[in-house]
Order: structure tokens, then C-alpha cells, then sequence
């Protein structure tokens, strides 16, 4: 009698485990509503969090740069380079590494910029504004409320990045390298990468629908 209560505990003890996987697997699958998961944490560069709004950029320029790619490789069929396999990976998920990889890179960027109190010039800041208004005029209305985020934060979002290129531009001309070392997997950049802690949110990112915000695959 006691070995059969012993074995019916066990049982339930395991299909209790066994739900509470299937359940946290679940919950990994579910793919997150983005315009109402903005403020979740996703990456941390040396103790700075970045949020889902201040990657929204990031998100909508790669996945632009990819559907414009698409349009080129097959304009009946654009859902075909999404699926593209190639180098042991999904063409979709080299550009959801990179999103990551471009986040990391100018939040560090713009951090370093923002100590020394580097600032753009005159000419730069008309750039800069000519830049943001081309982004936010070639968003349809539908992308935008897809992505969320209003134009105040794609204009900050770009205005970190250019003070990010111009920080990395100063510093690859102090270091006397090519600008391009200190872009995402080059020599420098690697080595000052090393020295920071950059942490990212996997089960979060996970579920983020990339190639499905303001686009449709």
C-alpha cells in the first residue's frame, strides 16, 4: 500500500514538473504584442537597459533593409528571401542578431560620446534632420502604429546613432585604424567590446516577432 502512494506521489510530482515546462516552453513560443511590450527590458550594456521602444528604430530599419532586399530577389515572392537558409542560419535571424548587435554597439558608442560631451556640428545636425524626416516619411501609417513609437523617439533613437558614428570616427582616427575596425566584428570593436559586460534578454527577444512588425512574413 505505502509503495502505491509512493508511486502516485511520484506521479503527480512529475506531471506537476512536466506542466510547468510545458508551460514556461509555451510562454517561450507566444510571440509578443510589440506596440504593448515597448518598456520591456531587452539589453543591458554596462549597466544601461534598453527597452523594446528605444530598439523600435533599429527593428523597423533592418526589417525595411530586408524587405527591400526581398523586393529585389523575388518582387511576386518576397516571403522567399525571408526563409532563405544560408551560412547554418536563417536569413530572418541574421537580421534579428544584427538589430541586437547595432543596439549594443551604438548604445556603447554613445555612451563613450555622451562622457566626453561630444556634440554634432552645425552641418551634421541638418544631416541629422534630414535623415529622421526621409525614416519617419517612408513609414506608412499602418507601420507606424504597428512599431508603436512616435517620431520623437526614431528621432532620438537616430540622433544616439549619429553621435555614436561620430564618437567611433574620432576614435578610430585617434587609434590611427580604419573606421570600419571599430564597426560590429571589427578587430577593435571586439576588443572593446570584451571589456564591457553586454547582457540580452533571450527569452524576451525570443518572442519578439521580427519580420512581422511592420512587415508581413
Amino acid at each position: 500500500m505505502r509503495q502505491k502512494l509512493r508511486f502516485t506521489a511520484v506521479l503527480v510530482v512529475l506531471v506537476i514538473v512536466l506542466g510547468t515546462a510545458s508551460y514556461r516552453e509555451q510562454g517561450k513560443r507566444q510571440k509578443l504584442s510589440f506596440p504593448e511590450s515597448l518598456d520591456l527590458v531587452v539589453v543591458t550594456v554596462g549597466g544601461e537597459q534598453v527597452t523594446l521602444r528605444e530598439m523600435a528604430f533599429y527593428i523597423a530599419y533592418e526589417e525595411g533593409s530586408m524587405e527591400d532586399a526581398a523586393i529585389i530577389y523575388n518582387p511576386d515572392n518576397t516571403d522567399e528571401y525571408w526563409r532563405l537558409y544560408t551560412n547554418h542560419t536563417f536569413l530572418r535571424e541574421q537580421a534579428k542578431q544584427t538589430v541586437v548587435d547595432m543596439t549594443i554597439h551604438d548604445t556603447l558608442f554613445y555612451q563613450r560620446a555622451t562622457a566626453e560631451k561630444i556634440t554634432l556640428s552645425e552641418e551634421e545636425e541638418q544631416y541629422l534632420a534630414n535623415d529622421q524626416q526621409d525614416f519617419w516619411s517612408d513609414l506608412t501609417e499602418e507601420q507606424r502604429a504597428r512599431l508603436g513609437v512616435d517620431e520623437e523617439t526614431i528621432d532620438a533613437s537616430m540622433r544616439k546613432m549619429a553621435l555614436a558614428q561620430k564618437y567611433q570616427s574620432i576614435l578610430a582616427e585617434m587609434e590611427q585604424v580604419d573606421y570600419e575596425d571599430y564597426s560590429i566584428g571589427g578587430t577593435e570593436y571586439e576588443k572593446l567590446l570584451a571589456q564591457h559586460t553586454c547582457e540580452l534578454d533571450e527569452t524576451t527577444w525570443d518572442r519578439v516577432p521580427f519580420g512581422s512588425i511592420t512587415v508581413d512574413h
